[in-house]
C-alpha cells in the first residue's frame, strides 16, 4: 500500500510573522507537511533569531535557540517589503500561494501595499489571517502588545497568584500559544471551506480574545451573579476547590486536581483520615476551600510519611485512579519516561553540537507528522524561491539583490 500523503502536503504558507504566536502556527503546518516560506527584512531578520535568555543565575543561553524552535523546516527569504519594489516581490509569492499568516500591528502591512485587499486583488482564493493583540477593529488595535499584554488585559494574570499578592506571570507565553493553536484550527478550517466553496476569506484573531476564550466558569459565574462574583486568584489552589492545586512533597511539589466526592474520599481514606469526611466545613469543594490551610497542613504532613515523590504518585495515580503528578521542570520532562511519546527530536546546530526541539504533539494513524529539522540561516533560500516559485530568471533576481530589494546568505 502506497503511504499516505501528509495532510497539508502542497499546501503553500507565506509567513510574515515574528518572535511566537504566528511562527508556531505555521511551524505546526509543517508538521503536517505544509510549505511555508518565512519572510524576513533585511538587514538582521526576525527579531528572534537574536534572542538570548537567562538562566537566572547570570547565565544566558545561545542566540537563535528560540528562532530555531519554532521555525525550523521553513524556507527563509529576506525581502525589504517596506519597499513597493520589495512588497511586489511579496505578492508574487502570495499568488501561488494557499495561505498568508501575518502578526504585525494593524494597518502597518497595509501602508506597504500589503493588507488582504491587496493581496487578495492578486490571488481572491488566499486564505489570510491576521494575527495582533487586540484585533483588527478594536478601539485599542494601535497599541503595541505582546503575550504578557494579551494575559493582562485578558483576565489571565487576574487568577494566577496568592489572593493578597501580585498577579503572576506564568513564565511561558501562554497567550501566544492559545493564539497560535487558534490560527491553526482557523486557518485549517478556513481551508477546508474553501475546499467546498472555492472562497478564500480574511481571519482576524486577536491574543485577547483567545485568552479571555480560555477561561471556563468564570464568565458564566459572573454573568449568572448579576455581577456579584468576580472571580479570585486561589494561590496554589484552583478558585473553589480543594484540593485542586499543587502541595509540597517530600521531594518538590505535586499538583492534585480532585474535582469529585468519590475522589476526595478515596484520597482521605487512603491517607487514615476517614474523619474529615464528617466535619460539616468540609463536605463540599466550596467548603474545603474556604478552609483549605488546615487540610493542606494534612496533605502535606501525608506526604512526609511517605518514602518520595514517586511512592506518592503510585499510590494516588495507579492505586487510588486519582489525577496527580509531580510538578517538573523542563529539564526533568525531558528526562521522563513520557518522552516515548515521540515529543522531542535531536536536531544538530551549524556549531556541531544538538538541540532539543519540540516535535508536533498530533499523533495521526495514518499522516505521521514529519521530525523537526534546523532552521535556516536568514534568507538562506531567498533565490531558490525567486525562481522555482515566482518564476524570476536569473537576471532579475541579480537585480533585485544588487539594489538591496532582497537579501541571501549562503550557510558555511
Amino acid at each position: 500500500m502506497a503511504p499516505h500523503k501528509r495532510i497539508f502536503e502542497g499546501v503553500r504558507i507565506i509567513d510574515v510573522t515574528q518572535y511566537l504566536a504566528g511562527p508556531v502556527a505555521t511551524r505546526l503546518f509543517v508538521d503536517l507537511g505544509a510549505e511555508v516560506i518565512k519572510v524576513e527584512l533585511p538587514p538582521s531578520g526576525e527579531g528572534s533569531r537574536r534572542l538570548r535568555f537567562s538562566a537566572g543565575d547570570g547565565r544566558k543561553g545561545a542566540a537563535a535557540t528560540y528562532f530555531a524552535m519554532h521555525n525550523r523546516g521553513k524556507r527563509c527569504v529576506c525581502i525589504d517589503f517596506k519597499r513597493a519594489a520589495g512588497a511586489a516581490v511579496v505578492k508574487d509569492l502570495a499568488k501561488s500561494a494557499d495561505v498568508l499568516l501575518e502578526n504585525y500591528t494593524p494597518g502597518v502591512l497595509q501602508r506597504y501595499g500589503l493588507g488582504y485587499g491587496d493581496i487578495a486583488a492578486v490571488n481572491p482564493n488566499i486564505v489570510m489571517c491576521s494575527v495582533s493583540t487586540y484585533g483588527q477593529d478594536s478601539p485599542h488595535a494601535q497599541r503595541i502588545g505582546n503575550d504578557l499584554v494579551a494575559l493582562a488585559a485578558g483576565g489571565f494574570l487576574h487568577m494566577i497568584g496568592e489572593p493578597d499578592g501580585h498577579p503572576v506571570y506564568p513564565a511561558s507565553a501562554i497567550a501566544d500559544h492559545m493564539t497560535a493553536v487558534n490560527a491553526f484550527g482557523a486557518i485549517s478550517a478556513a481551508l477546508f471551506h474553501r475546499a467546498r466553496t472555492g472562497e478564500g476569506q480574511h481571519i482576524d484573531l486577536a491574543l485577547v480574545d483567545c485568552t479571555y476564550n480560555s477561561h471556563d466558569w468564570q464568565l458564566a459565574a459572573f454573568s449568572t451573579s448579576g455581577g456579584e462574583l468576580d472571580p479570585q486568584r486561589g494561590g496554589t489552589q484552583r478558585t473553589g476547590a480543594f484540593p485542586y492545586g499543587v502541595f509540597k512533597s517530600k521531594d518538590g511539589y505535586i499538583g492534585i486536581g480532585i474535582f469529585t466526592e468519590p475522589q476526595w474520599e478515596a484520597l482521605v481514606r487512603r491517607m487514615g483520615r476517614a474523619d474529615l469526611l464528617e466535619i460539616e466545613e468540609f463536605k463540599t469543594p466550596g467548603g474545603r476551600f474556604e478552609n483549605q490551610a488546615a487540610l493542606k497542613q494534612i496533605i502535606e504532613e501525608w506526604f512526609a510519611t511517605l518514602p518520595d515523590d514517586d511512592a506518592a504518585i503510585r499510590i494516588m495515580a495507579d492505586e487510588l485512579r486519582l489525577p496527580a503528578a509531580r510538578v517538573l521542570s523542563v529539564g526533568q520532562f525531558a528526562r521522563d519516561p513520557i518522552l516515548s511519546r515521540r515529543m522531542v527530536a535531536k536536531v544538530p546546530t551549524a556549531d556541531g553540537t544538538e538541540m532539543l526541539l519540540l516535535k508536533s504533539p498530533h499523533k495521526f494513524s495514518k499522516t505521521p507528522p514529519t521530525d523537526p529539522v534546523p532552521a535556516a540561516a536568514l534568507g538562506e533560500n531567498t533565490s531558490e524561491v525567486l525562481r522555482t516559485v515566482c518564476g524570476y530568471p536569473a537576471d532579475k533576481i541579480e537585480t533585485l539583490l544588487r539594489e538591496g530589494v532582497v537579501t541571501e546568505t549562503h550557510p558555511g
